[in-house]
């Protein structure tokens, strides 16, 4: 009997690129997510305490968490994120359905429908939903500051035990009015294909989206490219490493390593490690709606 050499997760991640090349995707792959949340993100793991805060720049995401749930953290709650986004920005009302049953909502999410990601998606919305966001802004010496919850009530009717039955009435999420504005006034396009082929990784969900906003920004401001330094691309995605040199080794080794498979669905973005950051130079738009988003310059 032949032995089947299972492929690793770059090949995986290649063949999942080169399907998407050739099938050149459709409506449905077209997803968007607010611009503070492509800014910001949140946490990688559990940080095991009610508060957490990253910085980009003049903008600042912190997360207050309802202590009796915890912080949202991982993929789950970036999937959740990008589909409450992708929803608001289409059907413009901030009542979104879920569907009649957990498992056509797992499948919405890109996510499976066994036991643990049951689980894992019961978590992650209750961490999620019951959280407490506020996005500050600083510009010439001013701060503005924007506090608000993502949903003002939620309604999951599902039986977590039957999670293929169809309920007489079909789950639905209220965002709050605030929440709702700042996810639609500058929505970022993405390709929702691609966060969930890298959903192993939200460092790398989360270097994905950014790539797309900062060559955006370049193109919009007509200049040829930016170096951003490692310690500022430290603060904004590597929270989960220490403040020392090794930390921030770590931490490059790291990103350079989710930087190259978020190229391998965004391979016309010229991007090169220098020893001082990361050169991001303006390149092709991605998806073919970005160029007609009406991005803030922040």
């Amino acid at each position: 009997m032949t032995n089947l050499v299972r492929p690793n997760r770059t090949d995986r991640l290649i063949g999942m690129a080169a399907d998407m090349t050739a099938c050149n995707g459709d409506g449905d792959s077209l997803g968007f997510l607010g611009q503070a949340l492509v800014q910001t993100t949140l946490p990688h793991s559990d940080p095991g305490v009610p508060f957490f805060e990253r910085t980009s720049g003049a903008v600042s995401l912190s997360i207050i968490a309802n202590p009796k749930f915890g912080l949202p953290y991982g993929t789950v709650p970036r999937l959740l994120l990008a589909w409450i986004c992708t929803e608001a920005v289409r059907t413009k009302t901030p009542l979104l359905g879920l569907g009649r049953s957990q498992n056509e909502f797992l499948r919405k999410l890109g996510m499976r429908t066994d036991g643990r990601d049951c689980q894992r998606l019961r978590t992650q919305s209750l961490r999620l939903f019951s959280s407490m966001l506020s996005i500050s802004y600083q510009s010439d010496g001013r701060v503005g500051l924007k506090n608000m919850p993502i949903a003002d009530e939620a309604f999951v009717l599902w039986d977590p035990h039957r999670p293929d039955d169809r309920m007489l009435w079909e789950s639905t999420l209220r965002l709050s009015a605030s929440f709702f504005k700042n996810i639609t006034d500058s929505p970022v396009p993405i390709d929702l294909r691609v966060l969930r082929a890298l959903s192993k990784s939200p460092l790398a969900m989360d270097i994905y989206a950014w790539l797309v906003y900062r060559i955006f920004l370049l193109r919009v401001k007509n200049r040829p490219g930016v170096v951003i330094p490692w310690h500022s691309l430290k603060l904004q995605f590597g929270a989960d490493y220490g403040d020392s040199p090794r930390g921030l080794i770590d931490f490059k080794k790291r990103f350079l390593q989710r930087l190259k498979e978020a190229q391998l669905f965004y391979p016309e973005a010229n991007v090169t490690a220098k020893e001082n950051g990361l050169f991001v130079g303006a390149s092709r738009l991605h998806t073919r709606h970005t160029g007609d988003a009406k991005l803030s310059r922040l």
